[in-house]
């Protein structure tokens, strides 16, 4: 409490000019203080700092886009692969527990045109947009019986087996991915027409919904996935699933895989049933 009071009456004793100098040194000092401090280099505020901006660039990259401009693509791709077709008829009333079944051998092919309006909108308005584009896609499949045995088959004589077609054409949306050599996702919508090859079947129509996906795992290395359901106002008539692992150089794509197909034809008395699965080789061709 005596040193308190001494330090009291010293400051009190000091000329007030005296003092005003003595605070400006202090406030001199306390900036000077602050001022590298604020400058100083640290480890962990180099490190804070550095996460900080790898935050920036994320959040940069994921809400904002360069300057786009319209870039149409266009890709052909011919796949052609073999393997077992099997074919179920009976009477649509006792359909499950009595058929007929016959099975064989078959080869197909797959040709596939799509056009991509890439960056259309933002392309040709300036107007900044979703990272959304439009596309229109032609598909063809065919499918051949091969197998000898089926010739000589008992319902040879009301199939008369030929060669299936399935002829399609859509809009596509990509709803991921920024070019068609990308990893992305896309929705597809369209119609179709389906040749049966039977004499017995009559010829099928209507409309298809489906996607896509493609992922890179590496920058020449990735895997795709298509799918199509068939339907006929709100009837299912049938799907069609391929997958396959490809390897990409320049804008050559060379895929192999699977692809199963499932169709179903029926009136008011029979009713048909196809499966399909083949092993694929798939060429591709980007512009």
């Amino acid at each position: 409490m005596r040193k308190i009071l001494v330090a009291f009456f010293l400051l009190a004793a000091i000329p007030k000019p005296a003092l005003a100098q003595t605070t400006r040194v202090i406030t001199y000092i306390d900036q000077v203080q602050e001022e590298r401090k604020s400058t100083r280099w640290t480890l962990t505020e180099w490190l804070r700092i550095k996460e900080r901006m790898k935050l920036m660039d994320l959040w940069l990259a994921m809400f904002s886009t360069p300057q786009q401009k319209f870039a149409p693509e266009l890709s052909f791709s011919y796949a052609k692969g073999s393997g077992d077709s099997r074919f179920d008829l009976g009477t649509k009333a006792t359909f499950d527990s009595d058929k007929l079944r016959t099975q064989g051998l078959s080869k197909s092919e797959d040709m596939r045109l799509q056009f991509w309006f890439t960056n259309l909108i933002s392309g040709t308005t300036g107007l900044r947009t979703l990272d959304i584009d439009l596309g229109i896609e032609g598909r063809m499949h065919n499918r051949y019986m091969i197998d000898p045995s089926l010739l000589s088959d008992p319902l040879q004589c009301s199939w008369k087996p030929g060669t299936e077609k399935v002829q399609q054409a859509g809009l596509n949306l990509r709803l991921f991915g920024s070019n068609s050599q990308d990893s992305t996702l896309v929705g597809k919508i369209g119609k179709f027409d389906r040749n049966t090859g039977f004499t017995l079947a009559s010829n099928q129509s209507g409309q298809y919904w489906g996607g896509e996906i493609g992922l890179y795992f590496l920058s020449i290395l990735g895997a795709e996935a298509n799918y199509y359901q068939y339907i006929d106002g709100k009837s299912k008539l049938g799907d069609s699933v391929d997958y396959l692992g490809f390897l990409e150089i320049y804008n050559v794509r060379v895929g192999y895989g699977e692809s199963h197909q499932n169709w179903e034809w029926k009136n008011d008395a029979s009713q048909l049933r196809s499966l399909e699965n083949n092993r694929f080789l798939m060429v591709r061709l980007y512009f």
